[in-house]
């Protein structure tokens, strides 16, 4: 993604024109040092926190939504089918008469086909291909209309709605957004019903691991749900709104590898992120592992369920006092881990800002 970001910069250097007065949205906004030259007439939009907190930390105002017409919208449609599309049509709402809507996409992301997406509802097209990117534009131009068919199909294709029979409300861009993951209906298989006190859901996507807690734990108290998509904050009140119970529940906009509330939790539950894009990361789940001890109370507990050739068992053994893996099954292995060691906690509580792993 980061090279695309490049080649949409790249291309507004060759283009002047483009973007030289007049208010500029950015959707997806990335950081970049380019973003200088519009500074003080730059919206940021992002629902991913770790973009944000890099934008907010370089002094720009990042919205989750946004509002208004733009003479020039930029945009870096996500690379999940349905929410490319959709990020094309929001950009081109937010788009004034005799705008120029711009995006830029990274080959191996679906570029191609995303440009093709562009010109069957702009017509017209233009196009430069730079750091293994593709960067597209197209304008909005009185006498030229877009196909409003074709936007209306995109913006109904991002839509919250709900999957699994209409059992559950979610999104697509979520993780396993419309069916129940493996190794999530594994743990809850094997969680206790006896667990108790103040809970937290790490990467709590639509809700599934939440709604299981509030549903067959009655001695939960309290529940915290981190994220750091913005999207499944929506979903996920939906999902739990309908369970009576007397549960006080937060939505929490965080990136767990940046660490979480210290020595709160009684019980932690989690399904680990190892992915950043299509690339395997297993660091990121061993950060959240790491977030999870010093999230907890000295005689807290985390259950986490993870893909059976994830390395986390040294870590885990490094950060509690007993781990035991109760279940592999299926390619997933179930594990519970119980009193943090001390060094786990303070680790984070000094403020390291990964947490007590880093790369």
């Amino acid at each position: 993604m980061a090279r695309a970001v490049d080649a949409l910069m790249y291309t507004l250097d060759l283009n002047p024109d483009i973007g030289a007065e007049g208010r500029v949205l950015f959707l997806r906004a990335q950081k970049h040092p380019a973003l200088e030259h519009f500074r003080e007439r730059l919206s940021c939009q992002q629902t991913w926190k770790p973009r944000a907190a890099q934008l907010e930390a370089s002094g720009y105002q990042v919205d989750r939504n946004v509002q208004g017409k733009y003479p020039l919208v930029i945009v870096l449609p996500d690379p999940q089918r349905d929410l490319a599309v959709a990020d094309l049509a929001r950009a081109y709402d937010c788009l004034e008469e005799g705008g120029i809507l711009m995006a830029a996409q990274h080959n191996d992301a679906g570029a191609k086909k995303t440009e093709q997406h562009l010109k069957a509802a702009a017509g017209l097209v233009e196009t430069l291909s730079k750091h293994h990117s593709r960067v597209f534009w197209s304008s909005k131009e009185a006498g030229r209309p877009w196909n409003e068919e074709v936007l209306e199909s995109w913006r109904q294709r991002g839509t919250m709605r709900r999957v699994m029979e209409g059992k559950w409300w979610s999104q697509p861009g979520l993780f396993s957004w419309d069916c129940i993951d493996e190794g999530s209906a594994l743990l809850v298989n094997h969680l206790p019903q006896d667990l108790r006190g103040h809970a937290a859901d790490l990467g709590c996507g639509w809700g599934f691991l939440s709604a299981h807690l509030l549903r067959e734990c009655p001695d939960i108290d309290s529940l915290d749900l981190y994220d750091a998509d913005a999207d499944a904050f929506e979903p996920i009140r939906r999902n739990l709104g309908i369970i009576p119970t007397r549960v006080k529940t937060r939505s929490l906009w965080r990136d767990v590898t940046e660490g979480i509330e210290t020595a709160r939790y009684d019980v932690i539950v989690t399904n680990p992120p190892f992915h950043d894009g299509k690339t395997t990361d297993p660091t990121i789940g061993m950060r959240f592992l790491a977030a999870a001890a010093g999230g907890l109370k000295s005689d807290g507990q985390l259950w986490l369920v993870a893909n059976r050739q994830l390395p986390y068992e040294n870590l885990l053994n490094e950060l509690f006092e007993h781990c035991a893996t109760m279940v592999e099954q299926k390619g997933f292995k179930v594990m519970q881990a119980r009193r943090p060691k001390l060094g786990a906690r303070l680790k984070q509580s000094r403020g390291s800002k990964r947490g007590f792993f880093s790369k």
